[in-house]
């Protein structure tokens, strides 16, 4: 019988009634082996009725092990016992699973590989939008080009799996009102506020381009980071006109979901470059650190803001991470780099990352909750490390991979070079190279100073504070007043004085998120404008977006450059504002006593009226002949006299 071959007449007449719906495929799939024997009967007769079914779940069971075992390689990591496992109980199905065998094995199949359970409808879904994946990548022509409907229609299907699968594991994970009432949840409740908190924060600005993604451009690939910028703005309009859902409803991700759908169809996605890499070249990622949380987005009038902030923020990541990825991919490969390589795409992988703020925290993976919490963006601190030593200090980088950091490192450093040494052309007195200063790496331009290094600056200003440095004579821990000029010994022993050890715990207290902040801030009495934490201005602190804090601010001071800074601010440029801050008990006399207002204004004025002094005096042929010391005294001596003439004038004893 295995050999038997149907009549033509007969053939025709199975094929006709196939064409004309007479026999749906799809209803046999649903019937047992005795139902589709007794449609087969009509068309081929008693006879052949067997053998006709016998082919039809040969290549059913063909197809439903070909889709599990596809699943199973698709979502499971190499050499795993388990997947090893898995796949073996495929190839031990000896006939085709029926409708309840296929739940329950789909189940079993769902919970080992996800980590959760699932139930039986779950399972079926997991696999049919599996089936359509692949169904849709054989569609795709060898030629069809980017953004084509078949790549398209591909990596919606793709989205449309890794979106589900997604929000199964956040259910999962999802805070229920019972878990309020469990002591044991409070860790987990702990960690979903902070990541709330920090969402909030971050919230008005597309910071992505001048922050995390500054090190694209100043490696030279102007292309990627324009490109970058031009769909970064596109979207934030797209966002802002987009319907509203609702009342403290999900907003769509239309727009994210496109830009996916174009990178999951891309050549070295389909080809299987991108998860050669184990970080998947942090394409995968569906929150930034930046953004942990999207409940915001929920939030009436303000959720449309929040959702254009997001969508401009991950969205620039994402492609400019793509579009960096291909790029350094076909570099490699011209070089002999083999990138389905596992360990060379990992190394590949990490640098690409790295160079895009999102350095890989192997060390503290296992802590890598509780350190986003207490931490703004710890990826990103390690991103900028990587960076400067060029992974050097990575064991996991191929000697490949280390040269092409290498290279980018001397092409960044190279670029923001020439972009200070520019600047200090056209005025002298706007840069600093040295890097025990405050103001290395930034440009002075009016009251501000902006930093042109993505973040960068601090870790190697640190590093030169905390080790000894030749200057004046003497290897000692040097630190440099930016406002001043004026050299300091730290470490000496004296009572007060500031260590290396101090400048090491807040350099580290300055990259605190909201919440360890506001932990810290109550800790020490005081938040940075040296007012007593309370519940008012502690709440304000951990639900203020940075952009809108810093213009309240600058509005407060008057500074003429506030335009400047605030755009400045919102593109990732940090602008550190040089007037001086009043500490001391006086000056918290002068603002109890007469208002913000009057200090902020006394602030300004003493630090106007100090530039323009200190200048003249460097401008004097006995400037020049002064030790470091001598010029130190003479400036303290100048900001002492205008200081207390600003106490004098408004009564402060």
């Amino acid at each position: 019988m295995a050999n038997l071959c149907l009549p033509k007449e007969i053939r025709d007449r199975l094929l006709n009634a196939l064409k004309g719906g007479d026999i749906s495929i799809a209803k046999l799939y649903e019937l047992d082996s005795t139902g589709r024997n007794t449609i087969f009967k009509q068309y081929v007769g008693e006879d052949f009725a067997k053998f006709v079914n016998t082919e039809f779940e040969r290549a059913m069971m063909s197809n439903q092990k070909k889709a599990l075992a596809s699943w199973i390689e698709k979502v499971s990591t190499f050499k795993e016992p388990v997947r090893r496992d898995l796949l073996k109980k495929v190839e031990r199905i000896k006939k085709v699973l029926s409708v309840d065998e296929e739940k329950s094995f789909l189940s079993d199949l769902a919970e080992s590989k996800l980590g959760i359970g699932v139930t039986e409808e779950e399972a079926s879904t997991i696999l049919k939008l599996k089936s359509q994946i692949d169904k849709l990548k054989t569609a795709i022509p060898e030629s069809a080009p980017l953004r084509s409907e078949e790549r398209l229609a591909y990596g919606y299907a793709v989205d449309d799996f890794k979106t589900f699968v997604g929000k199964l594991k956040l259910d999962a994970d999802a805070l229920k009102l019972a878990d309020f009432k469990d002591i044991k949840q409070y860790g987990k409740i702990f960690t979903k506020a902070a990541g709330l908190t920090k969402s909030l924060v971050a919230t008005l600005d597309n910071s992505f381009l001048g922050r995390q993604g500054i090190k694209t451009l100043l490696r030279g690939d102007y292309g990627i980071w324009a490109r970058t910028v031009a769909l970064s703005f596109k979207n934030i309009g797209s966002e802002l006109v987009q319907k509203s859902p609702g009342l403290f409803k999900e907003r769509s991700d239309a727009i994210m979901r496109t830009m996916r759908a174009d990178i999951y169809s891309r050549p070295n996605a389909l080809n299987g470059k991108y998860t050669a890499a184990k970080n998947g070249y942090g394409l995968g990622v569906l929150h930034e650190e930046a953004f942990p949380s999207s409940l915001p987005e929920r939030i009436p009038l303000l959720g449309r803001i929040f959702k254009a902030s997001e969508t401009a923020f991950n969205g620039s990541a994402l492609r400019m991470r793509a579009d960096l990825t291909d790029a350094i991919i076909m570099n490699a490969e011209k070089n002999g780099v083999d990138m389905l390589d596992e360990k060379q795409a990992s190394a590949f992988g990490n640098l690409v990352t790295s160079l895009t703020g999102r350095g890989e925290l192997k060390t503290f993976a296992a802590a890598g909750q509780p350190i986003n919490v207490f931490m703004f963006a710890p990826r990103f601190l390690k991103a900028n490390w990587n960076t400067l030593t060029a992974h050097q200090f990575d064991r996991l980088m191929t000697p490949e991979a280390k040269k092409e950091a290498a290279r980018s490192t001397l092409r960044i450093l190279g670029s923001i070079g020439a972009l200070l040494g520019v600047a200090k052309m056209i005025n002298p007195d706007s840069v600093d190279f040295d890097p025990r200063s405050t103001r290395f790496g930034q440009i002075q331009v009016g009251s501000h100073r902006y930093d042109v290094t993505g973040g960068m600056r601090g870790l190697v200003t640190l590093a030169s504070r905390i080790t000894p440095t030749y200057h004046n004579g003497e290897w000692e821990f040097w630190t440099k007043s930016a406002s001043t000029g004026k050299y300091m010994k730290m470490s000496q022993g004296e009572f007060g004085e500031q260590t290396a050890l101090n400048t090491f715990e807040q350099f580290f207290e300055g990259k605190l998120s909201p919440t360890g902040g506001a932990i810290r801030d109550i800790w020490k009495g005081q938040n940075f404008k040296g007012e007593k934490p309370g519940f008012v201005n502690t709440t304000i602190g951990l639900i203020t977006p940075i952009s809108f804090s810093l213009l309240v601010e600058e509005l407060q001071k008057g500074n003429d450059d506030i335009l400047l800074a605030m755009l400045a601010e919102n593109l990732g440029v940090s602008a550190t504002d040089t007037t001086f801050r009043g500490f001391g008990k006086k000056w918290d006399r002068l603002r109890e006593q007469r208002g913000d207002e009057v200090y902020n204004e006394a602030l300004k004025s003493v630090t106007d009226k100090f530039n323009e002094r200190a200048k003249k005096l460097e401008n004097l042929p006995r400037w020049k002949k002064m030790s470091n010391e001598e010029q130190a005294k003479e400036l303290d001596s100048i900001r002492t006299e205008l200081t207390n003439a600003v106490f004098s004038r408004y009564g402060i004893q």
